[in-house]
């Protein structure tokens, strides 16, 4: 298995790492995409239970567009941001924390890695999200939230031709302080509990139900402390919406005090911890299996 980033394994290569992200955020979306389907409408309609929530959506369309399949709503171009997303980020992350540690700890293992994985997290958080994140995930906000069901490609073309480059970027602030506080706080969670299980021997591999619990918690960490973002984030880029992120954040305030801000919150770790769970472990596997 490979060693936390922070190490100083030459075989480390952030390419390889490129490919095991790409692959663990296929196996990520295919896993818990109803997961995020409702989570997305929990936050858009605070007032609705979950179960309310499931209604809403599995009601939308007929076919193949409605009933359960509506849960896999997007499941495609979601798949297409995965690989780049997650293949990019763990290629940024392994990247600078290579670099850091070459320019600054002149090759060596830092004692404490905890800083040099907190700064690696908040780059590769920063990169996902200008390259991929920020545009795709308000085009999964306006395909998730229409009222009639189109395909993902009129709905980029809408998007388009009304709002410009510029509406891609639509809320852009709140995803990127999302995705820089997720890796954050996922990176040094995640490699704080399997150096801990490692009893720090980096060359030690750890059995994958141990590195699926790491990544379970780490996602649920970050979940926990950063929800305000993503919620504020999904009502940013919501169709139709044109108020600025200080209405916005009132707006949600009024439909239910502090704990508005924490719409969405369950489902949305129900979603995450299995999904980082499984990011983690496949990204160690893969890493593995392709070797030096």
């Amino acid at each position: 298995m490979s060693p936390p980033a922070g190490s100083t394994d030459k075989k480390e290569n952030p390419w390889k790492r490129m490919v095991a992200g790409a692959v663990a955020g296929t196996a990520d979306v295919w896993a818990c995409h109803p997961l995020d389907r409702i989570k997305t409408q929990l936050q858009n309609n605070p007032g609705r239970s979950i179960y309310q929530t499931f209604t809403d959506v599995t009601s939308k369309g007929k076919g193949f567009t409605g009933g359960v399949y509506a849960l896999y709503e997007g499941i495609l171009p979601m798949t297409a941001e995965a690989i780049f997303k997650v293949g990019i980020r763990y290629f940024a992350f392994s990247w600078f924390t290579k670099e850091y540690n070459e320019r600054f700890n002149g090759g060596k293992a830092p004692k404490d890695p905890f800083f040099v994985n907190l700064a690696g997290g908040a780059f590769a958080g920063t990169v996902e999200s200008f390259l991929v994140v920020i545009p795709c995930e308000l085009l999964k906000v306006r395909h998730m939230t229409q009222a009639h069901s189109r395909s993902f490609g009129n709905v980029f073309r809408d998007v388009w031709r009304e709002e410009g480059i510029q509406g891609l970027y639509k809320g852009g602030s709140a995803t990127l302080l999302r995705q820089i506080t997720n890796h954050m706080i996922r990176f040094p969670v995640f490699y704080a509990i399997t150096d801990s299980l490692k009893g720090g021997d980096h060359s030690k591999k750890l059995p994958v139900l141990q590195n699926l619990a790491a990544g379970a918690l780490a996602g649920t960490a970050s979940t926990l402390f950063n929800n305000p973002l993503d919620t504020i984030k999904t009502r940013m880029q919501k169709q139709g919406q044109n108020q600025t992120s200080t209405q916005v954040i009132r707006s949600i305030y009024a439909d239910g005090g502090v704990s508005a801000f924490w719409a969405g919150c369950l489902p949305r770790i129900l979603r995450v911890a299995p999904g980082q769970a499984i990011t983690w472990a496949v990204v160690e596997w893969v890493t593995n299996l392709l070797g030096p």
